[in-house]
């Protein structure tokens, strides 16, 4: 069977294209990602420009189109800048030629990403997809109504109603809580009884009143799965165990991750929570069951903003040129 970065290089409507890549970095995203796709795609003569949301502007300059622009900074003594100027020329958006990649969910993203939608300009996952995948309680519901197996969840909007809430995913502790924008394993909390759950709400309505989490039933497993689906198709997959002081396997949070194969029925089952949120690249997130070839795995969400670490020394393939030559086919310009 050819490898899928073959089949892409091998596509005859290729044409160039310009690279907008949004950005909100923070300590927990230091936006690794972006940094190895940018040095592709100087590698394929492809124009990127990476957009800092938090600090850049925007301007309309007399075309109409939308230009991009950041600041820069050298850094000083106390990390207080010593200079600070803006990127004057910026990055000029043309509808025709440019795509738009969001690397977070940081809401002056998705603002961004709504912008150059409306300038119709192609975005990376439609809107649908990003709406779905921020909030934690959507995902559940979309993957729920494409009748894919999820551990037991319940909405929580306040302590109040939490007796309901533990009837709904088996009233067993340990269970699991989330807040609904979380990402890279932050926000995920693992709740040993009531008497925890009651006073973490409590102090987490302190801090943000009227923040809704969702809670799961805990399923004791010794790896996840995090599989990378583009346009449909299953690019690779990585195992990350789950340590033994933790309950998380995200790579950002310092885990290694291992080579996996998935089953017949895993790649079925990851395809349809793909299209469960129509989602054009995205990261797959599972909890394999005893038996793989027989019982579908839990499904824990899909992310819209999936980090590439471990995939290519783990796949043998190089991630960041098949999602750069993907888009040099304007067919997959499109709403999926």
């Amino acid at each position: 069977m050819d490898k899928f970065s073959d089949f892409i290089s091998e596509q005859v409507t290729e044409k160039p294209y310009k690279l907008l890549i949004l950005v909100a970095q923070t300590q927990d995203d230091q936006n690794k990602t972006g940094v190895i796709l940018e040095k592709e795609a100087k590698k394929l003569g492809i124009e990127v420009y990476q957009f800092e949301v938090n600090d850049g502007y925007i301007r309309t300059n007399e075309k109409g189109n939308l230009v991009f622009h950041n600041y820069i900074y050298e850094k000083g003594t106390g990390g207080i800048p010593k200079r600070e100027e803006h990127d004057k020329k910026g990055f000029e958006v043309t509808p025709e030629d440019t795509v738009c990649l969001p690397r977070s969910s940081n809401g002056k993203v998705i603002r961004l990403s709504d912008t150059l939608r409306l300038n119709n300009v192609f975005v990376i996952n439609p809107k649908f997809a990003m709406t779905m995948c921020n909030d934690k309680w959507l995902n559940h519901v979309a993957m729920k109504v494409a009748g894919l197996r999820q551990p037991k969840t319940s909405y929580v909007k306040t302590s109040k109603n939490i007796d309901v809430s533990l009837n709904d995913i088996g009233n067993k502790f340990p269970i699991i809580l989330k807040t609904m924008d979380g990402a890279a394993g932050i926000g995920v909390s693992f709740i040993e009884s009531k008497k925890n759950l009651v006073s973490t709400l409590q102090m987490m309505d302190k801090l943000k009143p009227k923040r809704s989490v969702i809670i799961q039933e805990y399923i004791k497993v010794d790896y996840d799965v995090r599989v990378f689906v583009l346009n449909n198709e299953i690019v690779a997959q990585i195992k990350r165990p789950i340590p033994e002081d933790d309950f998380r396997g995200n790579i950002s949070q310092g885990n290694v991750a291992k080579k996996i194969e998935l089953t017949e029925l895993e790649k079925t089952e990851c395809i349809k929570a793909t299209k469960s949120v129509k989602g054009m690249m995205v990261g797959v997130d599972f909890l394999p069951s005893k038996n793989r070839e027989k019982e579908k795995p839990y499904f824990l969400e899909v992310n819209v903003s999936p980090g590439t670490s471990y995939i290519n020394e783990l796949n043998d393939i190089n991630i960041h040129k098949i999602i750069l030559n993907t888009f040099k086919n304007r067919d997959n310009w499109r709403e999926t």
